[in-house]
């Protein structure tokens, strides 16, 4: 039983952690074209520096425009809306948990 809870686990923070993913592409990919064209105050602009960090990000992600993370977004929206309900609403049974019924 412990390795079945110890499985279950990882899947819950892989869920999780693709939900936080998908988070911070929407954010970093929305926040560019709503302040792009923003009063900006010099050099030391905060917005220009947020829009950098967000470019940044999409690149690490391994996107350099904006195009291929909003066609991506609802693709892992699908995917995670699967797959929740299999990892959050599967019930335990005797075979998951590896139980021997002897007669």
């Amino acid at each position: 039983m412990h390795r079945f809870v110890h499985k279950q686990l990882h899947q819950y923070t892989a869920c999780i952690m693709a939900a936080l993913m998908l988070l911070v592409l929407l954010y970093a990919s929305s926040f560019i074209p709503a302040h792009i064209h923003h009063d900006c105050s010099g050099e030391d602009c905060p917005v220009c520096a947020c829009i950098q960090h967000c470019e940044n990000t999409l690149r690490a992600f391994g996107s350099d425009t904006q195009s291929g993370v909003i066609l991506l977004i609802p693709v892992l929206l699908i995917l995670l809306c699967i797959s929740l309900p299999a990892v959050f609403f599967t019930e335990d049974t005797p075979v998951s948990d590896k139980v021997r019924l002897n007669n």
